[in-house]
């Protein structure tokens, strides 16, 4: 029997020549059957891509894309926004933000594709205090606000000011819809970690909230410009497979080499070919060639907004030069150009 010979990673674990293979494909069907035509075809266009290249991405951040083109030459693929600003509680404090979506839609016009993120502002029940400020609203210990008690009366005040919220968001997104742009739509992200309000109450109130978002926006407000990207690892609070099309995994590793090969293979055991698998968010730049050698195989990283710059600008261009990562320049064509904004007529049932 020959021995296996080990790729050795700075700050990883060592990763056996006989890795397994790229992840099996996956279906390019989204779980909105009414999926608009330029929607379907960023999501086909991943799928496509999957296991064979990884999409790079930044969260937007003047410095960071600054720090990559200066680096490099060349521009992330996937440009990440945020909606925080948009929050109402957050509005009527702070006030309305200055064309933050509208930045959003002119750099999808310049050829970059979008996701967009939301630390949602807790509805009501500030803390606003010295060490909780307003702007904290979004984290479980600036807020009193209380999901699971919310959804568990939708006669109560708190239901309400929960749908609100959601109307002012899809007021938003239907900015991105009227202007044919598909987004890879990152709602109540990380919610697992038990940091943001929307997972402060455990699994099942997530989930619920989770579900009443994709049915208010795709049903309600008719938005069929979203691919759902849940970022979340642990199973229990996983929303479901008819309301997520993408599944991310955020990571902060200690290490710059870290290939996050238990992650990704955990996520595989539970999505092998039924899920893509992204890196939805990353501290710094991610070794993706290396990973890739261990057949970890992102569909895209988006690395979090001011922690780029800071990263070595000989890796920076490493990795964005790297054959298998696709930058804006290879996508070749504007995925929202001659796209309808109109959904497609759902399937009749049988």
């Amino acid at each position: 029997m020959l021995a296996l010979t080990t790729i050795m990673v700075h700050g990883a674990d060592p990763v056996s020549a006989s890795a397994p293979p790229p992840p099996v494909a996956v279906s390019a069907m989204l779980v909105d059957p009414q999926a608009t035509a330029a929607t379907r075809k960023l999501m086909a266009r991943l799928v496509a891509d999957y296991g064979k290249g990884t999409w790079s991405g930044q969260y937007y951040d003047t410095n960071d894309l600054a720090h990559i083109r200066d680096a490099s030459g060349l521009k992330p693929a996937i440009i990440g926004g945020d909606f925080m600003d948009y929050s109402p509680s957050r509005v009527a404090i702070g006030g309305a933000p200055a064309g933050s979506t509208e930045a959003m839609i002119a750099l999808s016009q310049a050829g970059h594709v979008i996701t967009m993120s939301w630390h949602w502002n807790a509805p009501s029940g500030l803390l606003d205090t010295t060490n909780q400020p307003w702007w904290r609203g979004f984290y479980t210990d600036a807020s009193t606000f209380d999901v699971a008690a919310a959804l568990a009366d939708t006669n109560s005040v708190a239901y309400t000011e929960i749908l609100r919220d959601m109307d002012a968001i899809a007021v938003q997104l239907k900015k991105f819809s009227d202007a044919g742009i598909p987004v890879l739509w990152r709602p109540l992200h990380e919610a697992d970690g038990g940091w943001f309000w929307w997972g402060a109450k455990g699994p099942k109130p997530f989930k619920a909230l989770w579900r009443l978002f994709y049915h208010r926006l795709t049903d309600e407000h008719q938005l069929h410009n979203l691919i759902w990207v849940y970022s979340g690892e642990k199973p229990d609070w996983y929303p479901g497979n008819d309301v997520v099309d993408i599944i991310g995994v955020d990571a902060y590793p200690k290490e710059p080499g870290d290939l996050l090969l238990p992650k990704w293979q955990k996520l595989q055991a539970r999505f092998k070919g039924k899920k893509l698998v992204a890196l939805t968010e990353f501290g710094g730049v991610p070794e993706v060639e290396r990973m890739q050698a261990a057949s970890v195989w992102w569909a895209y990283f988006v690395s979090w907004n001011g922690t780029t710059k800071s990263v070595p600008d000989a890796t920076v261009a490493r990795v964005y030069h790297a054959p298998s990562v696709i930058t804006v320049d290879q996508i070749s064509y504007h995925l929202n150009a001659g796209s309808s904004n109109q959904p497609v007529a759902a399937p009749e049932s049988k």
